[in-house]
């Protein structure tokens, strides 16, 4: 099937060199080029597109103006902005309202590859409502104490990298925004970022507290409060599996970029679930209740309820943001791992720190015995896969080194 992509520069000779450096994509790609923001809208209006490209600054309206026009009035449109202008205001005007920010001059594999993920991510997401939501999305909420303590963290004096990171871990939004942020061509960087401590150290005590009082990109949950605890609840549990995927990693004598990779996995697996539950609680609620009914997985009730898991969700919204394929593709099947086709330790590592974090995380909490756990841990896990993977006889070592992990980090 063709995607649409439409770009939107008012260099001319911009335009003239995009045309011809993407000839050779013709044929998977429908193409336009306008010049102006204001063209980009009226071509908007009479066809959709996939992806939207545009420079930041442009006469008139410039591209953040526009991107955030299209974030609300085209909500599936994955939003990319390529722009030559490496400023802190880069980012804190294009934080909320582009999934990317891609740096000139872009080459043909970055701008391909750019393009071509976002339109791949449709395969993790088939339903266009949970898309366009999730498209749609400028940030993700945090629970209200953990955004007061951030706030109280930035304006002392003994404010550091260290510790501001520590606050930021407590909540999977802050966590996703923070990495998203670093992970952007606006730092030039080789490789990109999992280490939320190298994260905070990139970006700046004054960007972060700039991105948090200015740009909104870091935003207090106001709903209810027994949605916010649900949110408070996740945060804790998602650092619980960042830990334990960590763990493990570490006893399987991985390297440090891939012990860091596991570590973000973990942490972020369950943002998907924070979309759901802070979108559709009363929805939410209700595939948790056929859970704790015994009625079937929590996946598996969210695909009945709203036609996708948080897995899913999960995925596309990191895969929207340009977190590495290893990460996405741990992260969409860390439940069901014999779906994935391709060869990677972090899908199994993955799978088993979810289980592990919260069958120690309830033993921890309500004293079950060895035996309960047992039985806990098992139903949580694809015996078949870890039988097929060679990882089962590894079990109960990472099981006394995740607990032991947990326990002495006080997480549950």
């Amino acid at each position: 099937m063709t995607s649409t992509v439409l770009f939107v520069d008012d260099d001319e000779n911009v335009l003239r060199g995009l045309r011809r450096m993407l000839h050779p994509m013709r044929e998977a790609w429908q193409m336009v080029f306008v010049d102006s923001a204001e063209k980009a809208l009226a071509a908007m209006a009479e066809q959709p597109f996939d992806v939207v490209v545009s420079d930041l600054r442009m006469p008139g309206m410039d591209g953040a103006e526009l991107l955030t026009i299209v974030s609300k009035t085209y909500r599936s449109s994955v939003r990319i902005i390529l722009s030559g202008y490496a400023e802190e205001e880069a980012i804190l005007r294009t934080a909320g309202p582009a999934h990317r920010y891609l740096s000139k001059p872009c080459g043909f594999d970055c701008l391909v590859e750019a393009v071509s993920s976002a339109v791949a991510l449709r395969r993790f997401l088939d339903d266009e409502g949970l898309r366009q939501l999730v498209s749609s999305l400028h940030s993700l909420p945090s629970p209200p104490d953990v955004f007061l303590a951030l706030l109280e963290e930035l304006r002392s004096k003994n404010a550091s990298s260290t510790s501001v990171a520590h606050i930021l871990s407590r909540d999977v939004a802050m966590t996703a925004e923070t990495l998203k942020l670093t992970n952007s061509a606006f730092f030039g960087l080789p490789t990109r970022i999992t280490d939320l401590k190298d994260a905070v150290r990139l970006l700046g005590l004054d960007t972060i507290k700039a991105l948090t009082l200015m740009a909104g990109i870091y935003s207090s949950y106001s709903g209810d409060t027994a949605t916010a605890a649900i949110i408070r609840r996740l945060g804790n549990r998602s650092l619980g599996v960042g830990m334990a995927a960590r763990t493990i990693a570490e006893l399987e004598h991985l390297d440090q970029a891939a012990i860091q990779e596991a570590m973000c996995a973990g942490v972020l697996a369950h943002v998907g679930v924070l979309v759901l539950v802070a979108n559709f609680p009363l929805r939410f609620r209700r595939a948790v209740n056929q859970v704790e009914n015994g009625v079937q997985p929590i996946y598996e009730a969210e695909r009945q309820v709203f036609g996708a898991s948080h897995t899913e969700l999960s995925a596309y919204l990191l895969g929207l943001w340009g977190f590495v394929d290893s990460v996405v593709e741990a992260v969409a099947h860390h439940h069901e791992p014999h779906r994935y086709k391709g060869q990677s330790k972090l899908v199994g590592i993955l799978h088993c720190a979810q289980a592990l974090a919260k069958t120690c995380g309830a033993a921890m909490a309500r004293g079950e015995s060895e035996e309960l756990d047992d039985i806990a841990l098992r139903s949580g896990l694809d015996m078949d896969f870890l039988m097929a993977s060679d990882l089962i006889d590894r079990l109960p070592d990472w099981r006394n080194a995740v607990d032991e992990v947990l326990r002495r980090g006080g997480v549950e």
